[in-house]
């Protein structure tokens, strides 16, 4: 049954804590119909508080309050599932940001190949000079892994002592091919690549821009 809003609900830690019962031993008692339970739209169980009386009148003593029924095979199969739905919704978030990288690579290394088989697309320009001081790029047209890096990438440098006004996101393909056929996302401190198609260690990141602000 679906929550309804006029009674008084807990969740099932609330319940557990007020009953002095493990998470486990709640879920026992509804599964095995001794305890009802409301499920909320997104559906996690809800209980209501007279209910949670009626149990602790029809328990055992308080003594014996906590004595663990067996679970059925419901309970476990429910159990078992709700893991591997966890586990495969962690690795499916993996998969889908290694695609979105990999796309963004694609786009990276097809504008340098187009950039080196066309010179007039050049116009005449060469990678710009490294200004005086710290300057770092993060290079990626769009993807996680790219916003994951630069977001790094500027809490190091904060840290260490670089301005965040050292620290650029480049987005468009035509800057982001002056540095070649690089998979994303990409480092590149003073114009120098220092990494390419990973995420780099937060002990790495925090080793390159210090050796930045020593040179």
């Amino acid at each position: 049954m679906t929550v309804q809003p006029a009674e008084e609900f807990v969740t099932l830690k609330e319940a557990a804590r007020e009953l002095r019962l493990s998470v486990s031993t709640l879920k026992r008692y509804i599964y095995s119909g001794q305890l009802r339970s409301y499920r909320t739209p997104g559906g996690r169980h809800r209980l209501r508080r007279r209910d949670m009386a009626a149990l602790l009148g029809a328990a055992s003593p308080p003594a014996q309050a906590d004595v663990r029924p067996p679970a059925s095979a419901d309970a476990v199969a429910e159990e078992v599932a709700e893991r591997v739905d966890r586990v495969l919704r962690r690795r499916l978030s993996r998969i889908e940001i290694e695609v979105e990288r990999l796309e963004c690579s694609v786009e990276a290394i097809s504008a340098a190949v187009r950039r080196a088989a066309a010179p007039e697309l050049l116009d005449g320009r060469l990678r710009p000079a490294a200004r005086e001081g710290c300057e770092i790029k993060v290079l990626g047209p769009g993807c996680r892994a790219c916003d994951r890096l630069a977001a790094l990438v500027l809490e190091i440098a904060r840290a260490v002592g670089i301005g965040s006004h050292a620290v650029h996101r480049v987005r468009e393909l035509d800057e982001i091919a002056e540095y070649g056929p690089t998979p994303m996302p990409a480092l590149v401190v003073n114009n120098q690549l220092v990494s390419a198609g990973r995420l780099p260690s937060k002990s790495r990141i925090t080793e390159l821009l210090r050796n930045c602000l020593s040179n």
